[in-house]
């Protein structure tokens, strides 16, 4: 199609201004909430946003970016009272008890809340209030109704085995990615944070860090990465939305190896929440990964070496047959939203000048500084 022919558009459907054929045309808002001179009779999207409209589309993305700067601001700070309080309520029990305490207590008891239930029940309580939290208000700056992120169509037992063996697949190809690359980047002076928790320690420990793996961090990150923060990102486009939250989902795990794996399982978790016009089934797979993950650490851990080792060839062969077909024939059915020519203009050209993204981005490298050092 010739420039001149799409310099401007009328808008026929709200909510896709575009005319992007490639769009799921249920999952957008209204884009009268941008540009509500679109309601006048002859309105017209020119190819570039008018200051106006340009500052609209700005509001929403910086809001996005400020509710998961709220959602980790909020975390950070239960987490940090409740470990306070924890370590001056056993200070107050050792004193009773020993009368006197070492030097190091401090140190001592901090290693002793990390290492026990204590600290996973402040892990587990500190990211379901931040991340419900910063949910609730992201949803309020943004008038987003939480009922529009659970209207769900077209969605098989199939089709989510399908989207559960590919999450599974990306997991086994980039945790081979890493076993190789990583050690290199130590050997090259890089130092490299660890991701993860392992499944050590008292029985009541393990479950607690169960629920929080498997249970609290799928359905909250959904909640805001795949909710408030795609929902208004897929305002413009939805193809920016899909990437740019899977790169914001990413960045918050705050490490290469789990970043390798993030991105790519966004872009996935992404897409099926506006094909099917539902969280449900990112919550789903995001779930499986998790528990994968978590079922291979303790199987690591209990089984023995030689039994393990097996198992996990095993393992390997057969997710590298299933996630295969299931990708390949993923691709051969289904297909990520394009972007039109206007969609370009108000994408990433206007995100990169947000303030609160580079805010984001920069709080997020200060927390890998602080983990390495």
């Amino acid at each position: 199609m010739p420039k001149s022919d799409y310099s401007e558009i009328t808008p026929v459907d709200l909510r896709n201004p575009f005319r992007n054929p490639t769009e799921e045309p249920d999952y957008s808002p209204d884009y009268r909430e941008i540009a509500p001179e679109l309601t006048m009779p002859g309105s017209r999207l020119p190819l570039f946003p008018e200051p106006t409209e340009r500052k609209r589309i700005r509001r929403f993305f910086n809001m996005s970016f400020l509710t998961l700067m709220f959602g980790f601001v909020v975390t950070m700070s239960i987490y940090t009272g409740l470990h306070m309080l924890s370590t001056m309520v056993l200070k107050q029990i050792d004193l009773r008890r020993l009368g006197e305490l070492p030097g190091n207590y401090m140190m001592i008891a901090d290693r002793y809340i990390d290492d026990s239930a204590i600290g996973s029940g402040i892990t587990l309580i500190a990211f379901l209030c931040g991340n419900l939290i910063a949910f609730s208000v992201g949803c309020r700056l943004t008038n987003v109704q939480p009922r529009t992120m659970f209207r769900l169509r077209e969605l098989s037992f199939v089709r989510t085995g399908i989207y559960v063996l590919i999450g599974l697949w990306l997991q086994m190809l980039t945790g081979l990615l890493c076993e190789r690359l990583l050690p290199l980047l130590k050997r090259a002076g890089f130092r490299i944070a660890s991701p993860g928790y392992e499944l050590t320690g008292s029985r009541s420990r393990i479950m607690l860090l169960i629920v929080y793996c498997c249970l609290i961090a799928p359905v909250t990150e959904e909640l805001l990465l795949r909710g408030v923060v795609l929902k208004n990102l897929s305002r413009v486009s939805q193809r920016f939305g899909i990437f740019m939250s899977a790169f914001l989902f990413a960045v918050m795990h705050e490490n290469l190896s789990q970043f390798l794996f993030t991105f790519p399982l966004g872009i996935l978790l992404g897409y099926i929440t506006v094909r099917h016009n539902s969280l449900t089934p990112a919550i789903i797979t995001h779930m499986a990964v998790n528990l994968f993950a978590v079922l291979y650490s303790y199987a690591e851990h209990e089984m023995q070496r030689s039994f393990f080792r097996t198992a996990d060839l095993s393992y390997t062969l057969l997710l590298l047959l299933l996630g295969s077909a299931s990708f390949v024939y993923l691709i051969l059915t289904e297909r990520l939203p394009d972007k039109t020519p206007h969609q370009s203009a108000r994408g990433m050209r206007l995100a990169a000048g947000c303030p609160l993204l580079w805010a984001f981005l920069c709080m997020h490298a200060a927390a890998v500084v602080y983990s390495i050092i």
